[in-house]
């Protein structure tokens, strides 16, 4: 197997920053890599690499983005890629060793956002021309950080507003990946609109602090 993905996903991650959601979402990406690869050792690397961002199920409730449930002790999206990684490799024993490390490691030093520790994610299939919203509440002076992975069948748009309709962030120009930043200079509501501009419907996984 080659180690270039690897390694090259290693540079990415010294490139990230502290951000929870950007190594969150390289992981993410890893692991689309992997599925098309068919290599489970990259799965692994992209477990590893969401297990330290301390990745979390959340949901949108009354239209807000929440945490679907308290910080668990293992990871269920952890878990998954795991078991992605040993089903690509069912009898390979260093695979099966690597897998049972990974998941019984616990989450440590995770850094915590609007919403609890660590950022949160959600899933959802988004059918052509259709847009989902939620309102996020900001603390001041801490970035916020929104973000959107598609499944490349589609282009998305997503856009931020502050609480009088002004336009923080719309990136309509980074396809089925686009992500927006904003640093609020005081505690504040924004709405968050994310669409499919495609023809056809697309499954996007969410990812926020």
């Amino acid at each position: 197997m080659s180690r270039w993905p690897i390694l090259a996903a290693l540079l990415l991650i010294g490139a990230a920053g502290p951000s929870p959601v950007d190594d969150a979402a390289l992981g993410l990406k890893l692991a689309e890599y992997a599925r098309r690869a068919g290599d489970a050792r990259t799965m692994l690397v992209a477990a590893r690499i969401v297990a330290a961002s301390g990745l979390r199920e959340g949901e949108i409730r009354d239209g807000q983005l929440v945490a679907r449930e308290s910080l668990p002790d293992r990871s269920p999206v952890v878990l998954s890629l795991i078991e992605e990684a040993k089903l690509m490799a069912p009898a390979d024993a260093a695979i099966a060793a690597d897998a049972a490390a990974i998941a019984a490691a616990r989450p440590k030093g995770i850094i915590g956002g609007s919403w609890g520790s660590g950022p949160l994610q959600f899933r959802r299939l988004l059918p052509a021309g259709e847009r989902i919203g939620w309102t996020v509440r900001a603390r001041g002076a801490e970035t916020v950080l929104v973000s959107a992975i598609g499944d490349g069948d589609a282009d998305l748009h997503l856009s931020v507003a502050d609480g009088r309709g002004r336009m923080v962030c719309d990136d309509r120009s980074s396809a089925y990946y686009p992500l927006c930043r904003w640093s609020p200079p005081r505690a504040a509501a924004y709405r968050i609109a994310l669409g499919n501009a495609g023809k056809v419907p697309t499954q996007v996984v969410v990812l926020s602090n």
